[in-house]
């Protein structure tokens, strides 16, 4: 009874009170895997992505069958994926996943995902997208996730055919069809518009961009309606790349000052439902001086705190100054990394 009303919980997105109805029962019994597994699910889905990894390893550590023990060790490697930025151990569990079910078509898109995205191999990810497409040819947004590793190796007519493909699977996804249009501007064939590179960072409606076509891969934040502030000559840039929903984005901070959230109207739009309308602020300390260091703070301008708070580097974070390499979670499968890159680095 309290394992369903735990289940039940965890469907109604009130993963504290499906956490608190799982751990009553592994007071009862501590030796079921299941219970481990969704509790694991559960602080995964509430942002405790460490305390998730914990619950997954007591889940594997009562050997399982083949098929459970893969999806553990699949979500495992969506914690540290999504979650941590650990790219090396998500990929350490896929494969772990695979050695169990190796034809299971969403640890091969999850695969693809992290090398293209984390890692920024997109030949190694289109083989994990072939991989997956051969299991299930109807995986729309492996399509389009091809497309934009095609986008990026240049082979742009190969990305038309692939989001063609996405797209006759599923007709009104606007990302898509941006992302072609961007693609056709780029291959030389008549139509083109404004577009920043990589194509596949742009989505439909996207606050964070720039007009004009260029090569670089850094997208400038919230280049609508800014402080007045003119940018500073600095020997290092602070930037942001921003996994989301749409994709992988690099943004180049230069304002004093953002707003950070769900909202359109934010100076810097995250796009997932698991992010609040206005979840964070970054704002730049010592601005009057050339010391370049940002401070992100939980909620809006006002104070009022987000609904899933911040999770820096593993840990639940209030507000701290930022540091190189620092990786902030929003929630499940949105999350930034704060990096300092030398002025005049052209590909980051």
């Amino acid at each position: 009874m309290l394992f369903c009303q735990g289940l039940a919980a965890a469907a109604a997105l009130n993963y504290e009170q499906a956490v608190a109805y799982y751990d009553q029962v592994l007071n009862q019994q501590a030796d079921c895997y299941e219970v481990w597994y969704e509790r694991g699910l559960a602080l995964e889905g509430r942002g405790d992505y460490i305390e998730a990894i914990s619950s997954y390893d007591r889940a594997l550590s009562l050997r399982p069958k083949d098929s459970s023990a893969c999806e553990i060790w699949h979500e495992r490697g969506n914690a540290f994926h999504y979650g941590l930025g650990d790219y090396t151990q998500a990929l350490s569990c896929y494969d772990q996943a695979l050695k169990l079910v190796p034809d299971h078509e969403q640890v091969w898109h999850n695969r693809g995902s992290l090398l293209f995205y984390g890692m920024s191999l997109p030949e190694e990810a289109i083989a994990c997208y072939d991989r997956t497409l051969a299991i299930n040819p109807d995986y729309e947004l492996c399509w389009r996730n091809r497309g934009n590793a095609l986008a990026e190796l240049r082979c742009y007519d190969a990305a038309i055919a692939s989001y063609d493909r996405a797209l006759a699977l599923k007709p009104g996804d606007p990302v898509c069809w941006e992302a072609r249009n961007l693609a056709v501007g780029k291959s030389g064939r008549p139509y083109h518009q404004p577009t920043t590179s990589p194509i596949f960072t742009m989505g439909y409606g996207d606050q964070t961009f720039v007009e004009g076509d260029t090569d670089s891969n850094v997208v400038f934040a919230s280049a609508h309606g800014g402080n007045g502030e003119t940018p500073r000559t600095l020997s290092r840039h602070p930037l942001l790349v921003i996994e989301d929903d749409w994709g992988r984005r690099e943004i180049l901070l230069e304002r004093d000052r953002y707003s950070v959230g769900r909202d359109l109207k934010s100076d810097i739009c995250l796009h997932s439902r698991f992010v609040s309308r206005q979840h964070a602020v970054l704002e730049r300390l010592n601005p009057d001086n050339e010391t370049v260091a940002y401070q992100i703070t939980d909620g809006d301008f006002s104070g009022t705190p987000s609904t899933n708070g911040l999770i820096i580097n593993g840990r639940k974070c209030r507000s701290t100054e930022l540091q190189s390499e620092d990786v902030i979670v929003f929630g499940p499968k949105v999350q930034a990394v704060f990096k300092m890159v030398p002025a005049g680095l052209k590909n980051f």
